[in-house]
């Protein structure tokens, strides 16, 4: 062991006929050119492989994919700095091996890193393990890379910065995952500005690793006082070859991933669309429902007024006309006359009552017609706000959703709210309420096709850790566990008229608005719950 370990690092002083060596510059910008455009094409594969749209198939050939265009990637830049290394009167070479099993490394490591990213969460464990091993297998590719020097010279390494060179590659690797989470967790519109900023980040990182790696080397002859010649490529047209090899495969990632992006974009707005037209079909419906109480209560009262004994005042100043000569014996000694006292009392006792009725079908009247007042204010919101992101609380969005999804005028379900104290958000109004009111509808067809005689939605608001979490749970019919993978795909749906757009079209939403949608749920009348992570910003 102990010889190997004298073998692989230089313990010793520097010997005297160590090779000195300079870099293109040249060829140096282009290592980190290669390097920022590999970080950007893993940041935005990583947002295609938590595409919810995502069959098992399409996962796996976007990671196949990815691996082999971020692994080329990885390694491009890594050889293309060891081209851009020269050594004066000595021909670098480069056995085929290594370099290939280089190659192997980088694209199985990328493998790895897009499969870690694949995941719906992660925890700071698997941040971290992560991290540890990719930077492993980063270090390892570069290193594995330069044993394929070794057919034209020796390689030692000083143990310091060949140490640094690793720790540089792991804080790298765990940059990288954080970034590229992070990247994916902003609204849609600073997406890519972030992934920019993140690549050129990662791009420093990459290169930092690499040349702390080649500064560790010490360089010596195969045979005490030789230079090998050799007519071989010239080093920059062959960078410039693998380059430009390597930004094809790239840019095929690159177009695949936006052709994707498209196609999605088009999916979400013909969904969207479509979300606001049963939108506006629910105000249509509820507003009806309303009218129709109204229509009631009209109708009572018309009933009331009709079958009110107000003819019975006329037969009684009748009487009192026909006794006026004499109403003092009439009160006293006629039978009819001493029961106008009682009659008048009984005739003020059931006015009273029938005012009261329809006062109080009046207040629902008025009820009826603030409901109405505010499903329209609602719907007129909703069309002004179209696009734009306002400061709102959750809260009052969450009772607008309930109020619109026709849910708060259902006395067959029993509504549990649980609100936590939240300060004002900055977000999309719209299309916040379009998931929620997506969520309750399916939440209430769920809850009427149960058989639970008591039917209870609950709701629960709540913020942490920079996150704004709504919870929608129910005890309806449940969802089975072979659909819980599919449920957010386009397409699918369990109801004999749905049309499989709209948990879709939610996803790709709460995505947009730099958020996550999860669902639990069981058969067997257990419920489902669905819960939405929405950043908690205040400002822009």
């Amino acid at each position: 062991m102990l010889p190997l370990i004298a073998n692989f690092f230089q313990t010793t002083s520097l010997p005297p006929d160590q090779y000195s060596g300079s870099y293109d510059l040249r060829l140096v910008a282009l290592s980190y050119m290669v390097a920022v455009f590999a970080s950007y094409i893993a940041l935005d594969l990583t947002g295609r492989l938590r595409d919810p749209n995502n069959t098992r198939l399409s996962s796996f050939l976007w990671l196949v994919g990815g691996a082999i265009a971020m692994g080329a990637g990885i390694w491009s830049m890594h050889f293309i700095g060891m081209l851009s290394f020269n050594i004066p009167g000595l021909t670098l070479q480069y056995g085929p091996f290594w370099t290939v099993i280089s190659l192997l490394v980088a694209v199985f490591a990328s493998g790895f890193a897009l499969f870690l990213l694949k995941s719906k969460t992660i925890n700071i464990v698997h941040l971290i393990a992560g991290g540890v091993l990719l930077g492993l297998a980063i270090a390892s590719m570069h290193y594995t890379g330069m044993e394929g020097m070794l057919v034209t010279l020796n390689i030692r390494y000083l143990p310091d910065l060949f140490l640094l060179s690793i720790i540089i590659a792991i804080v790298a690797s765990e940059a990288a995952i954080w970034l590229a989470l992070k990247s994916n967790k902003v609204i849609l519109r600073v997406r890519n500005r972030i992934k920019l900023i993140s690549a050129i980040i990662m791009g420093i990182a990459i290169c930092g690793m690499h040349y702390t790696g080649m500064a560790a080397s010490v360089f010596t002859p195969l045979c005490s006082g030789s230079l090998v010649a050799n007519n071989s490529l010239d080093p920059t047209i062959l960078s410039m070859a693998i380059a430009s090899v390597t930004f094809i495969i790239l840019s095929v990632a690159f177009f695949a991933s936006n052709y994707k992006e498209a196609r999605n974009q088009e999916q979400f707005e013909k969904a969207r669309q479509l979300g606001m037209a049963e939108i506006s079909a629910s105000v249509l419906h509820n507003v009806g429902n309303v009218l129709t109480s109204v229509n009631v209560s009209a109708n009572t009262i018309s009933e009331k007024l009709n079958s009110a004994k107000a003819y019975n005042l006329d037969k009684l100043c009748v009487l009192l006309r026909e006794n006026q000569h004499d109403l003092a014996n009439f009160f006293k000694k006629d039978p009819r006359g001493v029961k106008v006292i009682d009659f008048m009392e009984n005739l003020t006792q059931f006015h009273q009552e029938e005012q009261q009725k329809f006062a109080d079908e009046i207040k629902v009247i008025l009820k009826n017609v603030g409901t109405i007042k505010e499903i329209i204010s609602t719907q007129q919101t909703m069309s002004k706000d179209l696009g734009m992101e306002n400061l709102i609380l959750i809260n009052e969005i969450m009772d607008e959703s309930l109020l619109i999804a026709g849910l708060s005028m259902r006395d067959e379900i029993t509504l549990e709210k649980h609100y936590g104290k939240l300060e004002p958000v900055l977000i999309d109004k719209v299309k916040l309420l379009q998931v929620l009111i997506n969520l309750l509808h399916n939440a209430k067809d769920a809850l009427f096709e149960s058989s639970n005689p008591k039917k209870i939605l609950a709701i629960t608001t709540s913020a942490k850790n920079s996150k704004v979490t709504i919870e929608i749970k129910d005890n309806g019919i449940g969802i089975a566990a072979k659909n819980i993978n599919k449920i957010f795909q386009h397409g699918f749906t369990t109801k004999a008229s749905g049309h499989g757009f709209g948990l879709h079209t939610s996803a790709l939403i709460v995505n947009e608005l730099g958020g996550d949608i999860q669902v639990h749920g069981e058969n067997s009348e257990k419920g489902a719950t669905f819960i939405l992570h929405l950043p908690y910003r205040q400002e822009n």
